[in-house]
């Protein structure tokens, strides 16, 4: 049996029965003169200057529901990093987001970017963790933060993993274009945020280009020159959907693009609901694995 179909059979029963050594801390941090939360988790015996993940909740959702439905701690526990777990806001109807600069949040200065980054760093020294081997990862609105992130603060993590988020138009005004190692996952079927981009702004969020285009910008910032192209193994023929991969790279540097088209697949966390064929969580970890120094 080939070894990425033994590992994807073994997933339910890992998740299922690996218990968490230790329970994940819930913290407040002031920022700005506001009371911010966060959720940190670590394994037992944790060594000084272990990797750092962290990860970000999509628009209406909270960092404790984001913590459950990926699993993180117990890949943790598997493979020796902490996860970190900010909290976003809650904007005047009250939905808990981060403020990435949506149309509708014009009147909202909350500044996530620099609570990310200054959480990120307090998390860091409290537990002796590693600057140079910290990621980030989020679903739909974080994952919109990761670009965020990627353009206005390039060096603050070694690679980012944004899930079935976009860049707004307003991000590229921003961007440093400095090379960042990036992992995106989007589904032709998204129906929260358009594949194809929303250039008219139809939608409220705010224009933004497909998503096609915001990878070939990152593959152009990148500088990679070669493109590999793949499907991967359509292990779930109920789940209605596959996953094109390109991997955009150039052998003299490690700053990579890779990308998982999910054809036909939704506003998904893919492994936790819509498709079956990966585990999104164990995919992103792999790939930060192979970016630490």
């Amino acid at each position: 049996m080939p070894m990425k179909l033994l590992q994807l059979l073994l997933l339910p029963l890992f998740f299922s029965g690996c218990k968490q050594s230790t329970k994940p801390v819930y913290d407040t941090f002031s920022h700005q003169g506001q009371l911010r939360s966060f959720i940190y988790y670590q394994p037992t015996d944790l060594h000084e200057d272990s990797p750092l993940l962290v990860v970000l909740h999509g628009f209406t959702s909270s960092a404790e529901k984001i913590m459950h439905y990926t699993h993180f701690n117990q890949l943790a526990d598997q493979s020796g990093f902490a996860v970190l777990y900010p909290q976003g806001t809650t904007d005047n109807d009250s939905n808990t987001f981060w403020n990435v600069g949506y149309t509708f949040h014009a009147d909202i200065n909350t500044d996530d970017v620099d609570f990310i980054v200054q959480l990120t760093m307090l998390i860091q020294k409290r537990y002796k963790l590693s600057p140079e081997n910290t990621f980030l990862t989020g679903m739909s609105n974080g994952g919109e933060m990761c670009y965020k992130m990627a353009c206005e603060k390039p060096t603050m993590f070694k690679a980012v993993a944004p899930v079935a988020g976009m860049m707004l138009d307003t991000f590229f005004e921003q961007a440093q274009n400095h090379q960042v190692p990036l992992f995106a996952t989007f589904g032709t079927a998204d129906d929260v945020t358009r594949f194809e981009g929303d250039t008219s702004n139809v939608d409220g969020w705010g224009t933004y280009r497909s998503i096609d285009a915001t990878i070939n910008y990152w593959q152009t910032t990148n500088k990679c020159s070669v493109v590999e192209t793949d499907t991967l193994p359509n292990l779930s023929a109920d789940d209605g959907s596959c996953i094109v991969r390109r991997h955009y790279y150039q052998p003299a540097h490690s700053n990579d693009v890779l990308y998982y088209k999910v054809i036909n697949g939704g506003h998904d966390w893919p492994g936790a609901w819509g498709n079956k064929d990966v585990n999104i969580s164990v995919e992103i970890w792999n790939y930060f694995s192979s970016k630490m120094l």
